[in-house]
């Protein structure tokens, strides 16, 4: 386990990031069971061609594996296409058996994320399966975007335009995109 730290250290630390000593890493992991590190750190590290075409996840604080940040790409044909979306990735301490709190940092138009950038869909509550991934749920966001999911959140504004007039929806949601989620 111990090179497993040292090699995940490495992988996580940049020239931007401060040096990581044991203590502070062990301090700050502490939120997550060894066994819920254990997983995240090798989800952290994998390695999927799809997934890096679509979505960048990154530790904004190398030595707390509990908070990831990603980006992730507007997919091509919806009215995200092009844009580049900021997401942050709270991981609670009972993971995998509870699922992460993922929320959208860059403003965006979406029935099924709120104007505070939470993300309301069903494998993100009531289906949530422990069989699930961090990296899984950020490829499934691409999906989402590309086709909202049902039950929709009914205070929406996107929702109700969305389900009334799709061409205004698309209108609106493509021109959010291009003011706030520049790549």
């Amino acid at each position: 386990m111990f090179f497993q730290k040292l090699k995940f250290r490495k992988l996580c630390t940049s020239k931007n990031s401060h040096k990581i000593s044991p203590a502070t890493v062990s301090k700050s992991t502490a939120t997550v069971s060894k066994s819920s590190e254990k997983r995240l750190m090798k989800e952290f590290q994998e390695e999927d061609h799809i997934l890096k075409a679509h979505v960048r996840a990154s530790l904004p604080s190398p030595e707390n594996i509990s908070r990831w940040e990603a980006t992730v790409n507007g997919p091509v044909g919806c009215p995200y296409e092009n844009g580049v979306f900021t997401v942050s990735v709270h991981i609670p301490p009972k993971y995998p058996f509870q699922p992460p709190k993922i929320t959208f940092k860059t403003k965006i138009f979406h029935p099924n994320i709120s104007e505070s950038g939470e993300i309301f869909v069903d494998i993100l509550g009531s289906r949530w399966s422990s069989a699930l991934t961090i990296n899984l749920v950020l490829l499934s966001l691409c999906s989402i975007l590309s086709n909202p999911v049902e039950p929709f959140l009914v205070s929406n504004h996107a929702a109700r335009l969305y389900q009334k007039d799709w061409k205004a929806y698309e209108k609106v949601a493509r021109e959010c995109s291009q003011k706030y989620a520049k790549g």
